[in-house]
């Protein structure tokens, strides 16, 4: 019988093991990988936006982001001097400030798809970072290299949606006691 005997035997750093339980490991570590590949595929995907068209009478732009999704774009507008936005990181409240004026320069909205984006021309193609949807954002890759046309690749994930915040507060008679202030927040930051 294979396998029993002891010339059949594979040896390893733990010991010997039958060529059974070694092309059953070997069956298990493929699909292992398989399946974290098969993960990595569906969380983003990889599309090169072209820029269609640009008028210069309104400030849009018309920017084909894959097949299936061409935004129309117009200027988009933040309607504080400065933004304050507080977020929370490894349990450190923290503030960081953004100069409203300097996120107007590249923002650019689509209402019909619900898309708000930061968009600059680089000359060889578009660089595009932001929501391209309720459901999905977009990024530059990290990559420098460039396709042939010079058009910049780009990441498209899907958001993931957590429970909101405001779900888990409850409520309180004194609203200053929920509302997190500056001189207890550890880090103020100016973007």
């Amino acid at each position: 019988m294979t396998g029993d005997n002891v010339h059949d035997r594979i040896p390893g750093s733990m010991g010997t093991f039958s060529p059974v339980k070694v092309n059953v490991m070997a069956i298990v570590c493929f699909f292992a990988v398989l399946m974290r590949c098969v993960e990595g595929a569906n969380t983003a995907r990889v599309v090169y936006p072209r820029l269609l068209e640009e008028r210069s009478y309104d400030g849009g732009m018309m920017v084909k982001v894959h097949d299936d999704l061409t935004l129309n774009l117009r200027k988009g507008s933040v309607a504080a001097r400065e933004l304050r936005v507080l977020t929370e990181e490894n349990g450190s409240l923290e503030t960081r400030f953004y100069n409203g004026e300097d996120i107007e320069r590249n923002l650019y909205e689509d209402e019909e798809k619900i898309a708000s984006v930061m968009v600059t021309n680089t000359g060889n193609g578009v660089r595009m970072e932001g929501l391209v949807s309720p459901t999905h954002r977009i990024k530059p890759m990290e990559i420098s290299e460039k396709s042939e046309g010079g058009v910049i690749p780009h990441e498209i994930h899907e958001i993931e949606h957590k429970d909101m915040l405001d779900k888990a507060l409850t409520y309180r008679s004194n609203a200053s006691d929920v509302i997190p202030r500056e001189r207890t927040l550890h880090r103020r930051i100016t973007v």
